[in-house]
């Protein structure tokens, strides 16, 4: 009994390296296959595509790496745009990778599916491996295109400034304000795209915050576009109305080439400045008398001064009503007068106002006011000395003819006496 317990042990003992043996398994080989696949769109004849395979490893355990992707069409009708190949460093086990392939299919491609064979070449721990699926494509054939494309649109789109607004309505020397231009692409069936926009001034006092050009990618059928530009206008522009000239240059969908352009109108607003001296009333008024006043308008703005006006307001002295100035040219003066007739039935001190008032080149009017104050004194008659004398002496002109005569007398003797004595002496000195 001994004997054969120790037979079987050892004959347990043989197998044991034999069984351990067999239990360490040859590394399996994975698995990488095609689990899935899409095109952008249709394959039709005549265009590019773009197709996205999905590579699995269907390993559990064991990554490739060092992968070799290859995309082939045995008809020769879908070939790949450049290289027909891909390559994958590392796909760990149980992950999926996606390659992106471009390719062309041909002009002559028949309709219906492709079978088309997708190569993976890798490496693994378990040495060099490979793979192959077939994946089917369809394709559009070039007669069933033509056979079921509408007749091409040969129309010009066309783009149209449709509104634009200016910020603040107007644009100041010196200040940048923003203008919004909207465009619009009025065709009813085509895009446009590559568009390129500029906008100029011929005068060159207007000038763009930067290039002045603007690149837009598309236009929508019936859609619209809002540009917005700054806009600065240089400190010597002339007021008033400027033009500016939009270009718009694009394409259609089929590549074809226009231009157009609009004009769009802004406003330059030039300062306003005025300034004045003599605004002021005398110290003193007599009743009854007239007093002018006369006051220089000096324009120091950068724009044209119109309808200048002057009206005096004053309890007391009348004016007759508003005094018109009218236009003064940037950089010149003008006088008006105001007479007032100072009333007959006040006395002592009196206030009011002058007003003066003028337009701008948009026919906005600004006033200035100054405050002015006179004394009016009582008027005092004074007699008249001649009147005095002739109602004292009515007999006047009496006196006054024989003064004149003698005083002819006194003018005519004097030099007879004279002469009468000089002959006499020469008479005595002859005898």
């Amino acid at each position: 009994m001994k004997k054969l317990f120790s037979l079987i042990m050892c004959l347990l003992f043989c197998f044991v390296p034999i069984t351990t043996a067999f239990a360490e398994e040859i590394p399996s080989q994975p698995k990488v296959m095609v689990t899935d696949y899409k095109t952008d769109g249709e394959l039709k004849a005549g265009n590019t595509a773009k197709i996205s395979i999905t590579l699995t490893n269907k390993s559990k355990t064991d990554y490739v790496s060092n992968m070799k992707l290859t995309f082939s069409d045995s008809s020769g009708d879908i070939v790949p745009v450049g290289v027909a190949s891909g390559y994958v460093d590392r796909l760990n086990a149980k992950k999926s990778v996606t390659w992106d392939i471009d390719v062309r299919i041909s002009d002559s491609a028949t309709d219906g599916n492709h079978a088309v064979n997708i190569m993976c070449e890798f490496e693994s721990e378990a040495g060099s491996g490979s793979s192959s699926d077939v994946i089917n494509l369809n394709v559009v054939g070039k007669k069933e295109i033509e056979t079921t494309t509408a007749p091409q649109d040969t129309s010009q789109p066309r783009l149209m400034v449709t509104e634009y607004t200016v910020e603040n309505g107007s644009i100041i020397p010196g200040e940048s304000r923003k203008v919004n231009i909207t465009i619009k692409n009025t065709s009813p069936s085509k895009s446009v795209s590559n568009i390129k926009l500029s906008l100029s001034d011929e005068s060159g006092e207007l000038k763009t915050d930067g290039m002045g050009t603007a690149y837009v990618k598309s236009i929508a059928v019936n859609g619209t576009y809002v540009w917005t530009v700054g806009l600065t206008a240089v400190h010597t522009a002339k007021t008033g109305e400027h033009p500016l000239t939009l270009s718009m240059e694009y394409e259609d969908s089929n590549h074809s080439g226009y231009s157009a352009s609009d004009t769009i109108r802004v406003n330059i607003k030039q300062s306003v400045m005025l300034k004045y001296d003599s605004a002021r009333l005398p110290s003193k008024s007599i009743q009854g008398e007239t007093v002018t006043v006369s006051i220089n308008l000096m324009n120091t703005g950068k724009s044209t001064i119109h309808n200048a006006m002057i009206d005096i307001d004053v309890k007391g002295l009348d004016s007759g009503g508003t005094v018109l100035v009218g236009e003064i040219p940037q950089s010149e003066s003008k006088t008006g007068s105001v007479n007032l007739r100072v009333s007959n039935e006040i006395l002592g001190k009196v206030e009011g106002t002058i007003t003066i008032s003028y337009e701008d080149d948009f026919g906005e009017t600004y006033t200035e006011t100054v405050d002015v104050s006179t004394v009016i004194e009582e008027k005092v008659v004074t007699a008249d000395i001649e009147e005095e004398e002739e109602k004292k002496n009515p007999l006047w002109w009496l006196f006054m003819l024989i003064g004149a005569i003698i005083g002819g007398a006194l003018a005519f003797g004097i030099p007879y006496a004279v002469r009468s004595n000089k002959q006499r002496k020469e008479d005595e000195k002859r005898l």
